[in-house]
């Protein structure tokens, strides 16, 4: 049986109604939005109603304008334009993917491959290395949460977490391996995704996942590396909070006022940012407020987690914005801001505005859907040779029956996380 499309059409019209009504009404947010901004300009008072926030534990999610030692903030309001790109760079880019454990399947186990591909900016004659690492994971410990037969098949969110270790991991050693040879400097050491790493409830070990990603930092930060995580048209609202929080008066300030955006609910900050950066540009820098960012910095006041969006496009492109976030200790210094602006920025223009080498460790990474078909194969064939039987799950089988030409038309196994 296939889809009736037919009996669709009119939710889909009702779709495009509902869309073109909702777009009217966040035009009219987004002027009250950008009003709201304008008044962004006084550090001092956006700090006073943070404060109050944070002494009320109101679980406020918005920002706070970076204060680095010795320096003043910057203006949220204002725009900081692209600096002039240094001459010579390394930039070491991560990126990972996984096959999750299939109950259904012959053998139970899952993969990650994790890879890194390094872009030498500006030497001539130094060819881009691609690094991969696969790794395939089927013991019992690896697999069930308590390990042994005993225990639940690990969810598919704790193969993400570990995979995101993995792939910090990787990118620290061998950003760090560079850092002791004559690569060019500086180190751009690039993830895709946040660098808040954030463990849900269905992740066991939590502590001492936490414990490797701390060591990673720590190891890039002793290669000096300006560590970045790079979020592609993020879907975040700290600037979108922070407005609603300057509306408040201090007795209104709780945690049931901040549940929402108030009149700005449903507004995202790269709306509001299309309208403030030219291509190229830069916000300020702020520091989101959140439990997690909180923990990062009661673990290593260099840890924590400043960001700043930019327009990545071309001049006559539409704006596109990205989210950039770096720890401290990138962000406390201008030159190594403007070295992370201006080589993003230049990594946008080789692509199509999203960061070249990003681009190719995603390619080297991906496990397409007839390489697990493949990888599944010399698994049977193993097993085969040692005299093992084996049985795939009836369910799986008749679905094969039951939709011919599926092993040719079944999309990748590779499943991505939405990180924004």
């Amino acid at each position: 049986m296939t889809l009736e499309f037919n009996k669709i059409v009119p939710q889909i019209q009702q779709m495009g109604t509902d869309l073109h009504g909702a777009d009217q009404a966040a035009s009219r947010k987004l002027s009250a939005a950008w009003e709201a901004f304008q008044l962004l300009a006084d550090a001092d008072r956006i700090w006073q109603q943070v404060a109050i926030a944070r002494e009320r534990d109101a679980g406020y999610r918005g920002i706070a304008p970076f204060n680095p030692a010795g320096s003043p903030n910057e203006s949220i309001v204002k725009t900081y334009p692209l600096p002039y790109c240094t001459d010579r760079a390394t930039v070491l880019a991560v990126d990972g993917s996984q096959v999750y454990p299939d109950p259904h399947a012959a053998v139970l186990y899952y993969l990650t491959n994790i890879a890194v591909f390094v872009y030498h900016h500006g030497v001539d004659g130094a060819l881009p290395e691609p690094i991969s690492v696969p790794q395939l994971y089927f013991s019992d410990e690896d697999l069930h949460e308590k390990g042994g037969d005993g225990g639940r098949v690990i969810a598919n969110a704790a193969v993400n977490a570990r995979r995101s270790v993995f792939e910090i991991q990787l990118l620290a050693q061998e950003t760090y391996r560079r850092a002791q040879s004559n690569h060019a400097r500086p180190l751009l050491a690039l993830a895709d995704g946040p660098l808040l790493f954030w463990l849900g409830g269905d992740v066991p070990n939590t502590r001492s996942l936490m414990a490797d990603y701390y060591e990673a930092f720590d190891l890039l930060g002793q290669a000096d590396a300006l560590l970045t995580g790079y979020v592609d048209q993020p879907r975040s609202r700290f600037l979108i909070s922070t407005l609603y929080l300057m509306t408040l008066s201090e007795a209104e300030i709780d945690r049931a006022a901040l549940v929402t955006a108030g009149l700005f609910e449903g507004l995202e900050d790269r709306i509001l940012m299309q309208n403030l950066l030219a291509p190229g540009d830069r916000s300020a820098l702020m520091v989101q407020q959140s439990p997690q960012n909180k923990a990062y910095r009661e673990y290593l006041a260099e840890f924590e987690i400043v960001f700043f969006y930019v327009n990545v496009a071309a001049p006559g492109q539409a704006p596109y914005l990205a989210r950039v976030e770096i720890p401290r200790w990138v962000a406390a210094s201008s030159r190594a801001i403007d070295a992370v602006h201006a080589l993003l920025y230049s990594q946008c223009q080789l692509t199509d505005r999203y960061p070249y080498a990003l681009t190719r460790a995603d390619e080297c990474a991906v496990v397409h859907s007839h390489e697990k078909q493949a990888l599944d194969q010399m698994i049977h064939v193993e097993l085969l040779n040692r005299d093992i039987g084996f049985a795939q799950s009836q369910k799986l089988s008749m679905k094969d029956v039951a939709r011919p030409g599926r092993q040719s038309r079944r999309p990748s196994t590779t499943l991505r996380v939405d990180r924004s």
